[in-house]
């Protein structure tokens, strides 16, 4: 009798239709990252948004150093707090004193 109801039982659930995750299309943040060897300029562009804008000094003395580093630190920090993680990093044109480079965020799916 027991293997009856537990055949019943997966048959039934095997019936029913399966349950369709919906998925919302990701946020995406795109952050653009000029760097020469005296500032570092960040635009963060959120989809139709205003983009932001950050500034902050660059070089290769400590004092420059950490200011690049604080600066980066707070952009990205202030990304992962609104719950977006980094996707893809995308190197763009490398010259002589300037870099450019392209990072993509995407929203995390929420855990409900």
């Amino acid at each position: 009798m027991k293997k009856l109801f537990y055949i019943v039982g997966c048959l039934v659930v095997l019936s029913s239709s399966p349950v369709l995750a919906v998925a919302e299309d990701p946020a995406v943040v795109v952050v653009r990252i000029y760097e020469s060897r005296v500032t570092v300029e960040v635009t963060v562009v959120r989809g139709t948004g205003q983009p932001e804008f950050y500034k902050f000094g660059s070089g290769s003395r400590q004092k420059d150093l950490v200011a690049a580093a604080t600066g980066y630190q707070e952009v990205i920090a202030k990304l992962y707090a609104q719950g977006y993680i980094l996707q893809e990093s995308l190197e763009g044109i490398q010259g002589e004193s300037s870099n450019l480079h392209t990072l993509i965020f995407v929203k995390a799916p929420s855990r409900d």
